[in-house]
């Protein structure tokens, strides 16, 4: 969990990811701790979608909002964490991994007085107004007592100053970001997909049974229906058959050809190379095999006739013996 502004971070290990644990989590280590947000940004895990959350959230009053299904950039602020939070974590934890909550607190105090790399300040200073105190802090500490009257003022002024240059780092974080961004996706800002329009899908679900390295992700085609936004479309089957979902732009790719297969499009044969188009090469790229060229085909396997010489610190073992042992046994 993480604060879109002050970049604050929470994290609880939970025995399972049940609904009501993560009501509970939410609940103990948001709400009660912090404040009722006012907007929650979450992927569509079941756990999120459950009549439980979205009864809690009723009654809080949080306007809930999901990401994009399979696009984890939509929450990258929490995925980015996620993965620091981890690299710190996996330096202590013990060969079984079964410590994890011994050192996350420590991990979670390293990160929070961390400078952010967005806001230029610690987390620790841009929720409090300032500086974490820590054991090298305390050793030469001369700080006199002061005023209730006059450290709220204080604090107020500080936070003021913080939150005002975190918002102008953030901004420029943002803007820099974006560059990066839009630099990387070039295609997908010279597609625009408009309704009507028939694209592919970019799927990473592995059917069961399937191998992932020879999985092909394009699957479709789709048709675009009306829909507002410029990031979100929402897309039914081609053939009619089957629910209308919505999806991230970048998960789609306009198809050039409906004739076309897209892996057929995507990905070459191993066979179309500059020799000569042989009769077993167009037998093996069609579709169709028949069983009479699959027997002609066949390749037979034989028994190796390599001689094998096992080391010499094996030259008093005796397998025969080791048989029958483990028979008698």
């Amino acid at each position: 969990m993480s604060d879109h502004f002050t970049k604050w971070v929470e994290a609880v290990p939970m025995a399972d990811q049940k609904a009501e644990t993560v009501a509970r989590a939410f609940i103990d280590n948001v709400v009660s701790r912090h404040v009722v947000p006012v907007k929650l940004l979450t992927d569509q895990g079941r756990k999120f979608e459950s009549e439980l959350m979205k009864e809690v959230f009723k009654l809080l009053g949080v306007h809930k909002l999901r990401t994009s299904p399979y696009h984890p950039q939509t929450d990258g602020q929490v995925e980015r964490f996620s993965r620091t939070l981890k690299a710190i974590i996996s330096s202590y934890v013990n060969g079984h991994h079964n410590d994890l909550y011994l050192h996350l607190a420590l991990a979670l105090f390293a990160y929070r007085t961390s400078v952010h790399s967005s806001t230029r300040v610690s987390l620790f200073r841009a929720v409090y107004g300032r500086y974490a105190t820590t054991p090298l802090v305390l050793l030469g500490s001369t700080e006199k007592p002061r005023l209730i009257a006059d450290y709220c003022a204080e604090l107020e002024f500080t936070l003021k100053e913080v939150h005002a240059t975190v918002a102008e780092k953030i901004k420029k974080a943002q803007t820099q970001q974006k560059q990066n961004y839009d630099a990387r996706n070039t295609a997908h800002q010279t597609e625009i997909q408009r309704t009507g329009d028939i694209v592919w899908l970019h799927s990473t679900v592995l059917p069961k049974g399937r191998s992932k390295k020879f999985h092909k992700p394009w699957i479709g085609p789709y048709v675009i229906l009306p829909c507002q936004g410029r990031l979100n479309y929402v897309i039914r089957p081609k053939s009619g058959k089957g629910r209308s979902s919505c999806v991230h732009r970048n998960r789609l790719k306009l198809v050039q050809n409906e004739t076309d297969d897209i892996n057929e499009q995507d990905i070459p044969s191993p066979l179309s190379t500059k020799s000569e188009n042989t009769q077993e090469q167009r037998v093996a790229e069609s579709p169709i095999v028949h069983k009479e060229v699959e027997a002609t085909n066949m390749v037979h396997l034989r028994r190796s006739t390599r001689q094998r010489r096992p080391p010499d610190r094996y030259q008093d073992f005796n397998l025969d013996e080791l048989e029958i042992e483990d028979a008698l046994t």
